[in-house]
């Protein structure tokens, strides 16, 4: 090889070690670039104590807020409150304390913070990433205790919760009304959702709860023009026949203390019930088919024939009446009401403006009814009976003629046939 072969091989080499040299240094540039850009990007954007970009919890953006300024603009608006309920004038209040009610706010603000933290450098920068093309949405849920929840419902339901009670009116030295009740039921299960939707949409406006309002059958306004004795009746038996005693003090306590409003009908068979032993009655002497003879409820039409008078002669609408087939020794031909199990019933209507009460009570050998309503409907009334004579057996016919306002009307009652 020449000398001059030689000095250009050197040359070459020369300059290709030049060349790796500077590749070499903008390599090391490179590396040193890259380095400190990973570490000001790992330092200042993928681990800088920040949420990442494009997260919302409940709707409110947190990205780049550390975990304590994202947990105080979550709480600015939605915190956990004390629930108002309301119904009418009357206000309840179930507190967080009262449930333990509580929001996963913390554990979201953790979550959101730990997305591009999970402890893989290359997972970390791909959620990073993900974060700039997509949102990341976070809910609020709401944890309480169920158990304390239903307590404090039953609470509140304890009271609201009224039971309805009808007017009553009751006789002493006067006429005295006790004041009807309007019912009110909690609506438990309606108003427990309601509570829960309060919670779980995190408005506190306050509940309005759902009570429902029953009505009495009965209402102070309904007897409180109740004001004077309409009329009264009375009639006598032996006290020492004691299974008769017995059934008329029964069978008047049954129709005692009834009070019936305009248009309403009362039925004697239907306050007593069966004249049966099962149903109280004891056995004393009745009549079927024309004889005497032991029975369950023997004395019962007595009572019926004393309530038929009071209502008789307070001017109420007699609807249903039947004589005996034998005069009683207790009522003349023509006021006597007798009653059984089958189709026979005392029945009467108040035709009045306003309510009546009826009263009947026994007291040692006598029982007694009346019916009190009131002033403006008492009536004057005269009761008369035509006695007649059918197929050779007595009977009688029986009127009634009210007076009113100075007008006078007679009406038939019922005409009644007598064995003897």
């Amino acid at each position: 090889m020449s000398d001059k072969e030689r000095i250009d091989t050197g040359g070459k080499n020369k300059n290709k070690k030049k060349i790796y040299k500077n590749i070499g240094i903008i390599v090391a540039i490179l590396i040193i670039v890259f380095s400190l850009f990973i570490n000001y990007f790992t330092k200042n954007s993928l681990y800088n104590g920040r949420i990442g970009d494009n997260v919302y919890i409940e709707g409110i953006e947190v990205s780049s807020l550390t975990k304590e300024e994202a947990f105080e603009k979550i709480n600015a608006k939605y915190s956990p409150q004390d629930i108002n309920l309301e119904h009418k004038d009357k206000y309840f209040e179930i507190t967080t304390k009262d449930i333990n009610l509580e929001y996963n706010t913390k554990n979201l603000v953790d979550e959101a913070y730990n997305n591009t933290r999970t402890g893989s450098y290359m997972k970390d920068i791909i959620s990073y990433i993900n974060t700039k093309t997509s949102v990341k949405k976070y809910t609020i849920r709401a944890s309480y205790n169920e158990e304390n929840l239903e307590k404090s419902i039953e609470e509140i339901a304890g009271k609201i919760n009224r039971k309805t009670v009808d007017a009553t009116v009751s006789i002493g030295s006067g006429i005295n009304i006790t004041p009807s009740t309007t019912g009110q039921k909690f609506e438990t299960a309606d108003n427990k959702k309601l509570i829960v939707e309060s919670i779980n949409n995190k408005k506190y406006e306050p509940v309005k709860l759902k009570v429902t309002i029953t009505q009495p059958k009965i209402s102070t306004k309904d007897v409180q023009a109740i004001d004077t004795n309409l009329a009264s009746f009375s009639t006598s038996f032996n006290a020492s026949q004691t299974g008769r005693s017995y059934n008329i003090g029964l069978s008047a306590s049954r129709v005692n203390n009834v009070i019936l409003l305009p248009g309403e009908t009362f039925s004697y068979n239907d306050l007593t019930g069966m004249r049966t032993l099962s149903n109280g009655y004891l056995k004393a002497s009745v009549i079927v088919a024309g004889d005497y003879t032991d029975a369950p409820g023997g004395g019962v039409c007595q009572t019926s024939t004393t309530m038929f008078n009071a209502a008789l002669l307070s001017g109420l609408e007699i609807t249903q009446v039947r004589n005996h087939s034998k005069t009683s020794n207790y009522a003349p031909r023509g006021r006597d009401a007798m009653v059984n199990d089958g189709d026979s019933d005392l029945k009467f209507t108040n035709n009045f403006d306003h309510a009546v009460y009826v009263s009947c009570y026994r007291s040692g050998g006598s029982v007694s009814a009346a019916i009190y309503g009131a002033s403006e409907d008492k009536v004057g009334v005269s009761i008369n009976v035509d006695h007649f004579t059918y197929n050779g057996l007595p009977g009688a016919k029986t009127y009634r003629t009210i007076t009113k306002n100075g007008k006078s009307k007679t009406s038939f009652i019922y005409s009644s046939v007598y064995r003897d």
